[in-house]
């Protein structure tokens, strides 16, 4: 199962709306309204980032306060000890 972050913009006073609506989507561990570059952050536990890529296109980009989504996927752990 791989951990993968995802960076939300939202409509300006919709961040704690959005991230309590992504907190119930499944595969989805924590959506955190914060203040700065973005307006939350979603951290996800899905067996691949194909199903990551759909959660996002299929769930959370309609949302109608979400501007954007950048989508950080954890790089694979075999490879980062076969690297090491």
């Amino acid at each position: 199962m791989g951990t993968s972050y995802l960076l939300l913009l939202c409509t300006v006073h919709k961040n704690i709306e959005i991230a309590d609506t992504i907190q119930k989507f499944p595969g989805v561990k924590e959506a955190i309204p914060v203040i700065g570059a973005y307006d939350c952050v979603v951290k996800t536990e899905m067996t691949s980032p194909d199903d990551v890529n759909n959660l996002v296109l299929t769930s959370i980009r309609p949302l109608a306060h979400v501007r954007s989504v950048l989508t950080l996927h954890d790089a694979p752990k075999l490879l980062l000890s076969e690297n090491a």
